[in-house]
């Protein structure tokens, strides 16, 4: 009867601590919202554009490499078509293309342009933890857009919890800002259509050293049965999809060889039955064409690549 007893009382002490853990967490994280001027508080403006914007419109997604490159508004005048910006950052690898299925709708017309570091191993593939904590700290519905949700939904929400933690305990003990280490890249630096505009305006004078590394062009077997996947998702649902290669600068460019960038585009064009628009003779801008990495593009370079890609998608569309 005693160890009866006991045996109770260690149950009820259990379960008193864990709901006292359980609470004081719940609190962590109500009390704690996201950074406000994190970049992916942008991440909230593309959701909803995803929403709300009627179809047939035209989403381009990618990394970083189209948030700064495309001129959507460029883009919907000259197309007469809605055109949405989703790209954010290239560790999140394809975890915003699992959101547009979500929204993905007849008529939708979906631009592909990931950057050659996402097919570098899975988890640049499938998104880095790390920030796809601050991904769906945003939005923790956003959960269920990872590659395995259920398998890594204990170390994100570990992760989340940390960040909060941290952000908190900085701000009480240092009076830390992030403003300073955030420079530019803010998110709430987005136009209507979810480009980033933080490099242009007074800031498109400033001056970056751009290293001229190799493009990491390293093929991984499931990247092309995502990619393929997701073409016959959606044109089993009425949209279409295109590739559209990253921004290519010169000097990268000639640094990597053009036999392996050709090797990549020739193994997508096998692999995959998505159709490439970009012209391959033509993959390759001046390096005064970027902004602060081989990938980035600045306002003159951001204003040729729309050019291109709005010629390039009048062809595939038997719009000319």
């Amino acid at each position: 009867m005693t160890e009866k007893n006991d045996f109770l009382k260690f149950l009820k002490s259990s379960i008193a601590v864990a709901a006292l853990i359980a609470l004081t967490i719940a609190a962590i994280f109500i009390a704690t919202p996201p950074d406000e001027k994190h970049l992916y508080q942008a991440s909230l403006l593309k959701s909803e554009l995803l929403r709300a914007v009627p179809s047939p419109r035209i989403i381009v997604v990618g990394g970083s490499n189209v948030a700064f490159g495309i001129d959507s508004e460029l883009m919907e005048q000259e197309l007469g078509i809605p055109v949405i910006n989703d790209g954010l950052h290239v560790a999140l690898g394809i975890a915003p293309l699992n959101e547009i299925k979500h929204y993905l709708r007849p008529g939708d017309i979906v631009i592909i342009s990931l950057e050659y570091y996402n097919f570098t191993d899975e988890a640049s593939f499938y998104g880095q933890p790390q920030y796809l904590a601050d991904w769906v700290e945003f939005s923790p519905e956003r959960i269920w857009y990872l590659h395995e949700p259920y398998k890594q939904m204990p170390s994100i929400f570990t992760m989340m919890l940390e960040r909060k933690v941290n952000r908190q305990l900085n701000y009480y003990l240092y009076g830390f800002s992030y403003e300073a280490g955030r420079n530019f890249y803010s998110g709430d630096l987005f136009n209507e259509h979810g480009d980033f505009i933080g490099h242009l305006g007074e800031n498109s004078n400033k001056q970056f050293e751009i290293a001229d590394s190799v493009y990491p062009i390293n093929l991984i077997e499931d990247a092309y049965v995502f990619l393929e996947d997701f073409n016959q998702f959606a044109l089993s649902n009425g949209a279409t999809v295109f590739y559209e290669a990253q921004a290519h600068r010169q000097t990268n460019c000639e640094r990597t060889g053009k036999k392996h960038l050709d090797r990549f585009f020739n193994r997508l064009k096998t692999k995959t039955t998505i159709p490439l628009l970009t012209n391959l003779d033509q993959l390759c801008l001046p390096d005064d064409y970027f902004y602060d990495t081989p990938y980035h593009l600045n306002a003159a370079g951001r204003r040729i690549r729309t050019e291109r890609l709005i010629d390039s998608l009048k062809i595939a569309l038997g719009l000319e």
